[in-house]
């Protein structure tokens, strides 16, 4: 039985279709309240950060997978966190949108034009690695935040359900087929080459000198 009473949502009538899907854009990104002050080497830079939406995740793990192990890490830091940036000493970077996202970037050849995001990131990977780890720190308790005040409205969402559980075994074992596949190809390239190597060394070797027999 469902308690149409409490089913009721007491909402604004929409005017359009639209306009709902509209208002559903970008929906639970949600910049830190508070603006981050840095200062370090004699200057100050205030920033303010938010969570990121999926894609710019996922954008940031793909433009990252070159990179592995602590290399990975450390890279995939500056991608999220250029992404997390929406506001720079008094700048919206949020509010930029096509030509005005364009920017100078001060670590490529001179004169280099680039997203704003992508000169950020690049400025970040130049960045001394404490302001970065503590700039990450405060991303990661920003989003916590949110993710906790979400779960507290909605307590079974805490819960690891069957369905969930097949889902990620799924992946998981995608991901370890994915990476057995890339071991073993690079183990019989190994060996290949070794083996060619050896045939060639073998080739090089001058055959042995053949003995004179003198018939008695």
């Amino acid at each position: 039985m469902v308690d149409e009473k409490a089913a009721t949502v007491d909402v604004e009538a929409p005017k359009s279709l639209d306009e709902v899907i509209l208002g559903l854009k970008g929906f639970g990104l949600e910049e830190n309240e508070e603006i981050l002050s840095f200062e370090a080497s004699g200057k100050v830079v205030k920033l303010r950060i938010s969570n990121i939406p999926t894609d710019q995740e996922t954008k940031a793990l793909l433009a990252s997978e070159a990179f592995k192990g602590y290399a990975w890490v450390q890279r995939i830091r500056c991608e999220i966190l250029s992404r997390a940036v929406t506001w720079v000493n008094g700048i919206s970077i949020r509010d930029l949108s096509g030509t005005d996202r364009a920017v100078t970037d001060p670590t490529g050849k001179e004169g280099e034009k680039c997203d704003v995001q992508v000169a950020i990131r690049n400025i970040f990977l130049g960045w001394g690695q404490e302001v970065l780890q503590t700039l990450w720190k405060v991303l990661m308790v920003h989003c916590d935040k949110i993710e906790k005040r979400l779960q507290a409205s909605f307590p079974d969402s805490t819960i690891m359900t069957e369905i969930e559980r097949r889902f990620f075994d799924a992946a998981l074992k995608e991901i370890g087929d994915a990476n057995r596949e890339v071991i073993e190809d690079t183990v019989s390239r190994c060996s290949t080459r070794s083996l060619t190597r050896r045939k060639r060394k073998g080739s090089r070797r001058r055959p042995p000198k053949r003995c004179n027999v003198i018939p008695i």
